[in-house]
Formats: structure tokens, sequence, C-alpha cells
């Protein structure tokens, strides 16, 4: 048990002394116990991610075949799909088949709630960080209009019969693009740490931390205040125009 530990200290231990290291040798053992019951509960959770991925590729598959079986004899009928021939299907292109199909304006919502139906199934728990995740494409690409609250597809999503080769995100803007947008469609004056976040939501991209981006936030307020922004009592909004 002691074996590591020379024997000019040993002889120098009390009674006290060795009973402190028999306990802490038995605690390193269940340390150790606990780490391996660890480490095979990380391997079981791995293999049950791994089987509920493969289930969800398998569905989305079998979706998928059965959509291509209930067109087949519909040539003449067919309308613009967004996911064949696509290898890498990708939400914004589930999204784009959403609107087609539904030849009409929708909302964030409503679009999140048909994407099983084009084949879509989110492997998320949690409906509200999937609908930020929906809400943030749908402010990323350029396909994708905003037509009061609600999106429809850009006029030119389809080329003659077919619909883009490729959906491309926006062009980059400025953080103060981005703040100017936040502010304007918010109800009321806004905190910094409101708007770093809004900002994400609505599309834009940083490799940033929440709190180095609030910082920049604050700065770009700060550089444009009186100009673009008014403060007033830690809450800024958009400047008046006269």
């Amino acid at each position: 048990m002691f074996s590591k530990i020379p024997q000019k200290y040993i002889d120098h231990l009390t009674l006290r002394d060795l009973e402190d290291l028999i306990e802490l040798k038995k605690r390193n053992g269940e340390i150790s116990e606990l780490l391996r019951e660890r480490e095979r509960l990380r391997l079981e959770l791995k293999r049950i991610e791994d089987t509920i991925e493969q289930l969800e590729r398998s569905q989305i598959k079998s979706m998928d075949e059965r959509r291509q079986e209930e067109g087949t004899g519909e040539e003449n009928h067919s309308s613009p799909d967004f996911l064949k021939g696509r290898r890498k299907k990708n939400l914004k292109d589930y999204i784009a088949q959403v609107l087609m199909e539904a030849n009409e304006p929708l909302s964030p919502a409503d679009i999140q709630k048909r994407l099983p139906e084009v084949g879509y199934n989110s492997s998320s728990t949690n409906p509200r960080s999937f609908y930020n995740t929906v809400f943030q494409a749908l402010q990323r690409y350029e396909i994708f209009q905003k037509d009061h609250k609600k999106y429809r597809l850009a006029d030119e999503a389809i080329q003659g019969d077919q619909p883009v080769v490729e959906i491309l995100p926006k062009k980059k803007t400025r953080l103060k693009d981005f703040i100017i947008q936040v502010l304007s469609e918010a109800n009321s004056p806004l905190k910094v740490s409101e708007i770093a976040s809004r900002v994400v939501i609505f599309g834009y991209q940083t490799d940033l931390e929440m709190d180095e981006l609030t910082q920049r936030v604050a700065a770009t307020l700060k550089k444009y205040l009186n100009k673009d922004f008014d403060w007033d009592s830690q809450r800024y909004r958009l400047a008046s125009r006269n």
C-alpha cells in the first residue's frame, strides 16, 4: 500500500498519519471505480446517440422514398423540389421546400410545424431552441424574404422550372446595421445585453463569446451615440430624425 513512500518517511509517521493514509488509499480506489463507471456510461450514451441518429436518418430516407413514390406518374404536374439531387440536405433546403409548397407567406412557427411534412425531423428536444434555429436561418439567407411578420420565397428562387442551384447567405453587413434593425423592431429601448442577444438572432455572424460581443455592441452604440442612437437610463433606442 505504501510502496511509493520511502521507508525513512514511514518510520516517522504516527498512528493517526497511517490511518489517514489508509483512508486516502480507500478514497482513491473509490474515485478510480467512479471514473471507470463514468467512462462506461459515456460510451453507453454515445452508443444510444448513434442509434438515435441512425433511426432519424432512416426515417428521413423512408419519407423521401415515399414522397418519390407518390410523385411517380405525375411528371407533367410536378413542382420544383429544393431537396431533389442534393447530397447534403440542410435545414435551409427544407425551409425552402415548406415555403414553396405553402405558396404563401408563413410565420417562423408555422414553418417549424410543417418541417416534418417535408421530411425534416430535428434532434433537438427543446422546441424553443429549434424555433430560434429556424428563425436564424430565415434571417441568414437571401432566398427568404420577410413579408410583414412572415416569410416567403424570393421571386428569383425558381429559375425556369428548377429551383436555384445554391441557397446563399446574405451579404455581410456591419454590426451597426444589425443594431439598427434590432432597435427598429423593438417596442421599447433595450439594454446592451438585450441588443447583443438579438443581433445574433437576427443573423449576425460572429465567433465572439457573448461577453465580448456585448462589449463590441456597447462600443458601437457609443461610437454612433446622438447620431444613430439615443441613450436613456442605461437603455438605447434609435435616434429621432427631424
